[in-house]
């Protein structure tokens, strides 16, 4: 009998082909480690043959790999295009949208595709920036949704639409990097609003571990980019650790960071037609 293919499986290969990481692709996919090494085994047993080479920090396409990394992706923009053609095409209106940056590049290239062929009337606003500033421009009514990332233990009392799993920030820096007790902890850090600098700050601040800013961007990749070559300590969301990355800890005086969560949260309201065609093709990009 012709074996046929899982799109979920799909899914779950491209994520570890974006993330090249397997823990990293169960933490966006929701899913837990072992989920995601038996879907990949699946899909290798289809294919005849491996995918992916795996080592401790990173895994990487083989030749049949990358040529199944490329008929997958099509495959799946097709798939995803079929299904929003099933759904009404006269859905008109506007959708400002505000997304953290580290989560921006992976959502809008999942949902753009759909949004687009299927709901050509929604017109789409996107906005990058911390959590913070996007939660105060979504109460004042600048934003209809916002992707926003909040410590678990202090999220806001109003219900969010959909949580999508939690993550889990620490401290890194270069693999040789060597952190001095006796002079303040040189950091690179998002400007006021990220939710990882203010527990990052909070934290040294109640250890009485003195700091200073070395770096402040806006960009995920320019405060990881200073971090690799050695400039500064970071703060980073576990899945995003590098190769050229290396934890730090207890070890090197620094405490764990809390747990946070990724929350859709939308303005006060009852929301648009389109907000909630937007609702629904963000939560398909994280759902398991």
């Amino acid at each position: 009998m012709q074996s046929t293919l899982d799109i979920e499986l799909l899914r779950t290969f491209q994520a570890v082909v974006r993330f090249e990481q397997f823990l990293a692709a169960a933490t966006f996919l929701n899913r837990s480690p072992s989920a995601v090494s038996l879907h990949i085994r699946r899909l290798e047993d289809i294919a005849g043959g491996r995918l992916l080479e795996r080592d401790n920090q990173t895994v990487t396409l083989t030749s049949l790999g990358r040529r199944f990394a490329l008929q997958s992706a099509e495959l799946l923009h097709v798939h995803d295009r079929l299904l929003a053609g099933f759904a009404s095409p006269t859905i008109n209106g506007r959708v400002r949208l505000g997304i953290s940056e580290e989560y921006a590049a992976s959502l809008l290239h999942s949902t753009l595709s759909p949004l687009t062929s299927g709901y050509p009337q929604i017109e789409l606003e996107v906005e990058t920036a911390s959590s913070g500033r996007l939660n105060e421009q979504l109460q004042r009514g600048q934003l209809d949704l916002a992707l926003l990332v909040v410590p678990i233990e202090t999220a806001s009392a109003d219900r969010p639409l959909h949580t999508f799993g939690t993550t889990e920030p620490v401290w890194v820096a270069a693999p040789g990097y060597q952190l001095a007790h006796d002079k303040p902890v040189p950091l690179a850090l998002h400007g006021e609003g990220c939710p990882y600098r203010s527990v990052a700050v909070n934290t040294l601040n109640e250890i009485r571990r003195a700091w200073r800013t070395v770096v402040m961007s806006a960009s995920s990749s320019a405060l990881e980019t200073a971090i690799c070559a050695g400039l500064a300590i970071g703060i980073i969301d576990r899945s995003r650790v590098s190769a050229q990355m290396r934890i730090l800890g207890r070890d090197e005086g620094l405490p764990p960071l809390p747990l946070h969560e990724r929350q859709l949260v939308k303005a006060p309201g009852v929301p648009s037609a389109a907000c909630e065609i937007m609702t629904g093709l963000i939560n398909d990009h994280f759902r398991p």
